[in-house]
C-alpha cells in the first residue's frame, strides 16, 4: 500500500508529461478530493497509507485531467465568492472575472427589488446577488433546461430562493427590473478555435460562441430591455476585451445615454453598465 506523498508524486509526474497548467497544485487539489484531507495538511500526513479504492480513484483523476478536462468538471464543484457551486459539463464554469462582475454591482449604490439574471449556466450569479439583496426578488433566466436544473440544485444548497425560467433571455410575463445583469455568449466564431483545449473541448459551446461577431446577445438583449426594465433600472454586462465601444455603440442606437465601463484586473475593458434611457428616444427615427 503506498502512502500519500508517494502516490501524490506520481500522479504529479503523469501531469507534467501531459504538460497541463500547474501538476504541482493539480494533482494536490484532486488528492485533497479523494482522501478528504485539505491540500495545505496533505503533506503533514504524506506517510499515512492512501487505500486502494481512494488509490485507484485518484489515478482515474489523474489520467482526466491529462486529458485536460478541467479539474471543476472532475471532482463536480468550483467555489464562486466563498459559494459552493456544483458544476457539471452542462453549464460554464464560472470564472473570476465574473466575481469581479459581482463585486461592482456590490459596490454600486443599488437598491434593486427586482433583479434578473439572463443566461444563469450554474446560477453564480443569481445565488451572489440574491445573497447580497435577500429583499429582492431574483429571477434567473437560461435556454438550457439541463442548465436550469443545475442551477436550481445550487440555489438549494445555498439556502436562498430563486426563480428560475427556461427562457430565451427573458422571462415570460416578468417585467420592472430595477437590475438586469448578463454574461451572455461573446466568443466569436474565429476565436473559438484558438481557445485552450481546457475550454475548447469540454466547456459548452452554446455557453461561450456567439454569432455578430460575438455581439449577438448584447443586442437582443439590449434591444428588449426597455420593456423590461423600471424607471431607474440598470444593466450591467461582462464583456469580451475588445467589445465595449461596439456594445455602447448597440446601447446608444437603443436609447441607452449613461453608459460606463470598468476593468478587470489586467485592466482590460470587461464590464459594461448601461443606467439611463433617454425618455425623448424615438426608435423610429432610426427606420
Amino acid at each position: 500500500m503506498q502512502n500519500i506523498i508517494e502516490t501524490l508524486n506520481i500522479g504529479i509526474s503523469k501531469l507534467e508529461e501531459a504538460k497541463t497548467d500547474n501538476p504541482f497544485l493539480e494533482a494536490e487539489l484532486l488528492l485533497e478530493h479523494v482522501v478528504g484531507i485539505k491540500r495545505l495538511e496533505l503533506h503533514s500526513h504524506c506517510f499515512d497509507p492512501i487505500f486502494p479504492d481512494k488509490e485507484k480513484l485518484f489515478f482515474e483523476y489523474i489520467e482526466r485531467r491529462a486529458k485536460h478536462e478541467p479539474i471543476q468538471y472532475i471532482i463536480g464543484y468550483t467555489e464562486f465568492l466563498d459559494y459552493h457551486i456544483i458544476v457539471t459539463p452542462e453549464v460554464l464554469i464560472p470564472r473570476p472575472e465574473t466575481e469581479l462582475l459581482v463585486d461592482y454591482i456590490k459596490n454600486d449604490s443599488l437598491q434593486p427589488g427586482k433583479i434578473l439574471d439572463i443566461g444563469t449556466g450554474s446560477g453564480a450569479i443569481a445565488i451572489s446577488l440574491k445573497k447580497l439583496y435577500p429583499g429582492a426578488s431574483v429571477y434567473a433566466t437560461d435556454i438550457s433546461k439541463e442548465a436550469i436544473n443545475i442551477a436550481k440544485k445550487n440555489a438549494e444548497i445555498n439556502h436562498v430562493e430563486i426563480t428560475f425560467c427556461v427562457a430565451d433571455l427573458f422571462p415570460i410575463d416578468e417585467s420592472g427590473f430595477d437590475l438586469i445583469v448578463s454574461n451572455p455568449p461573446y466568443i466569436k466564431k474565429s476565436d473559438y478555435d484558438e481557445l485552450p483545449m481546457e475550454v475548447r473541448d469540454y466547456e459548452p459551446e452554446n455557453a461561450l460562441l456567439a454569432e455578430e461577431s460575438g455581439l449577438l446577445f448584447y443586442d437582443r438583449i439590449i434591444e428588449k430591455s426597455r420593456d423590461y426594465l423600471s424607471d431607474s433600472g440598470v444593466i450591467y454586462f461582462e464583456i469580451g476585451e475588445e467589445q465595449a465601444l461596439d456594445i455602447v455603440k448597440l446601447a446608444e442606437k437603443n436609447g441607452f445615454t449613461d453608459i460606463d465601463i470598468f476593468q478587470d484586473l489586467c485592466d482590460k475593458d470587461r464590464y459594461i453598465r448601461i443606467n439611463h434611457v433617454d425618455e425623448d428616444f424615438d426608435l423610429f427615427k432610426l427606420l
